[in-house]
């Protein structure tokens, strides 16, 4: 049943690639930009070849990061939660370096992994900082990441979010997913990154998923093959919401 399922999931993968290749680079206006990663590590995995892009075009964007990732070894190890915060946290450092994403464009909230909801009190703290900020153009998880967390920290931001910002969707678990039908192509856009882009981005993946907890696994989790395979591409898949 596996080997059927990683069948599936490649056949689905290869589908993808061929719609996105014949879509136009994505349009991002406005000179303050906003990246919502549920957790740390998917702001490189979904958009690395854009932060990399937009610091070389010093439009260096801000990304918000709703939790601490304390549940990539649930059910794994004795690691306590403090220590992978405090681990991933690091990483989140070590990998906007190599994007150059300054450290002050970091914003971390301490949402509980696996539970973000518009209930918490950690929304008050995120409403402060978007009106601080003042995006012109926001980036949230796609409808179809299959994760809870993906899925609310979209909610959350569509709430709340300026009326005025340009609002964009990008791809981390949806590749993974067999999202076959439902996707708004006619406003999908593709980054075709540069050789130097995409060096970086696996550079700032690697960072996040190579280092290993005393327990022998990532600190971001086991990732399956063909998610690292699918994020790992030189494109990245974005959808226009408004």
């Amino acid at each position: 049943m596996s080997n059927i399922k990683e069948f599936v999931r490649n056949l689905h993968l290869y589908w993808l690639r061929q719609k996105v290749c014949k879509k136009p680079e994505p349009c991002l206006l406005g000179d303050t930009i906003v990246i919502f990663a549920p957790h740390p590590d998917d702001e490189i995995i979904g958009c690395g070849g854009l932060i990399a892009r937009l610091v070389k075009e010093n439009k260096a964007p801000h990304v918000i990061i709703m939790t601490g990732g304390e549940g990539s070894h649930q059910g794994c190890c004795s690691t306590s939660s403090d220590d992978i915060v405090t681990a991933r946290r690091r990483l989140t450092r070590n990998a906007a370096a190599i994007v150059g994403l300054p450290v002050e464009n970091i914003h971390e909230l301490n949402y509980p992994d696996g539970s973000i909801s518009m209930d918490n009190a950690e929304t008050d703290r995120l409403k402060v900082l978007i009106d601080e900020l003042q995006p012109d153009t926001i980036l949230v998880p796609h409808w179809g990441e299959g994760w809870s967390d993906h899925i609310q920290t979209a909610e959350i931001v569509k709430q709340i979010a300026p009326h005025s910002a340009k609002l964009w969707m990008y791809c981390v678990w949806m590749w993974y997913y067999n999202v076959w039908r439902g996707l708004d192509w006619k406003n999908a856009a593709q980054l075709c990154m540069t050789p130097a882009e995409h060096r970086t981005k696996l550079a700032a993946m690697d960072a996040y998923i190579r280092p290993l907890a005393s327990c022998g696994k990532p600190w971001s989790g086991v990732l399956p093959k063909v998610f690292v395979k699918a994020n790992k591409w030189n494109r990245e898949l974005y959808f226009s919401l408004k």
